[in-house]
């Protein structure tokens, strides 16, 4: 054994200790204690080599049930195998034994050369199922990285498809970095000051990958209306609108690529992202918390950087002006707990803004 190569004997009587030494010294190193509260010392001291620990369950003080108890509360039991011994048959005890997690009971009188082989065996198969969880814990390590990786290629590949649309749209690209980061700031307000929402920060992170695509329906969009410096037409309008719908038929030819929680958050807000709460909003006119949170979320920091942004056919307001526009339902109406938490983030925006 290159490991646990110990063998823990506890036992207040020194022949049993004797007889069972006798069976195992020549393989295994022998530790003996001859009461509980040694034995969990000595365990204590020495758990890293200790193989097994054969436990006589009757002793004066701090009795083997005991310290199987101790053991069990210490999870020592789930890394090394424990035998309870004992000269009384009786299956109730046997039973509360193997609930508190040993591995197996032998009772007394017993053949040297059948305990051996058990003990054996059990060492042997503890040690197998160490090495399989150590094989599973590198396989999930190895799982873990190349999902980061994928995810990082993912999200590169959003940013990608993203800044295409803003490059045809005359923007520089810098509006995807920043409804992501005024969408982490506002999601955040959210899980702080609305914990019922249930936002968690794995699904803040998902909602600010997604964000990166809520325009992408624009890419569909024809230049001479996506680049017109003009007020559009009304069929214009009903054309540029569409890049909501439009957007989610481009995401369904890349679901695939996608886990089921981020083509969700994907969908949801590009195709919600311009829904209102009063329910004046498109494509699908939904009322109040009909729409989704991470639409909400984006719809609110997309209308702030439209605002304190210049773009082709108007120039940039001052922040604090954005910022009234958008608490007075200038800019249509949006939820009474999505205005606390714009006003909540109002200066992390301004300073994101800014840098």
């Amino acid at each position: 054994m290159k490991d646990r190569k110990a063998i823990l004997i506890v036992d207040d009587e020194e022949m049993s200790r004797e007889l069972l030494k006798q069976m195992f010294e020549s393989d295994y190193e022998i530790i003996e204690a001859e009461d509980g509260k040694v034995a969990i010392q000595k365990l204590g001291q020495r758990i890293n080599d200790i193989a097994i620990v054969l436990l006589d369950l009757v002793m004066p003080g701090l009795n083997g049930f005991q310290v199987l108890q101790v053991l069990n509360a210490k999870k020592i039991v789930d890394r090394i195998p424990v035998v309870l011994i004992t000269a009384q048959k009786d299956t109730k005890v046997e039973l509360s034994c193997f609930a508190l997690g040993a591995s197996a009971v032998i009772s007394k009188p017993y053949v040297a050369q059948v305990v051996r082989m058990q003990v054996n065996n059990i060492i042997d198969m503890h040690k197998k199922a160490d090495e399989m969880e150590n094989r599973i814990q590198n396989y999930q390590m190895e799982l873990t990285a190349q999902q980061e990786k994928l995810n990082v290629f993912y999200d590169n590949l959003l940013d990608a498809i993203s800044n295409i649309v803003e490059f045809r749209d005359l923007e520089t690209g810098e509006h995807i970095k920043r409804v992501k980061g005024f969408s982490r700031i506002m999601a955040q307000a959210v899980m702080e000051l609305y914990p019922e929402k249930g936002l968690t920060r794995h699904q803040i992170d998902i909602i600010v990958r997604a964000s990166a695509l809520h325009d992408i329906g624009k890419i569909a969009i024809p230049d001479n209306i996506l680049l017109k410096p003009n007020r559009l037409t009304d069929d214009e309008r009903q054309v540029m609108m569409s890049h909501t719908t439009k957007g989610c038929e481009i995401l369904n030819l890349i679901v695939d690529l996608q886990d089921e929680d981020l083509f969700r958050a994907c969908y949801d807000i590009c195709r919600h992202h311009h829904e209102r709460y009063d329910g004046g909003g498109y494509p699908d006119g939904l009322k109040g918390n009909e729409i989704p949170i991470s639409a909400q979320i984006v719809s609110v920091v997309d209308v702030y950087d439209a605002l304190v942004s210049e773009r082709i056919y108007k120039k940039a307001y001052d922040k604090e002006t954005a910022f009234n526009m958008i608490m007075t339902g200038q800019c249509g109406q949006f939820s009474p707990e999505m205005l606390k938490c714009l006003e909540y983030s109002r200066s992390a925006l301004e300073t994101f803004s800014d840098s």
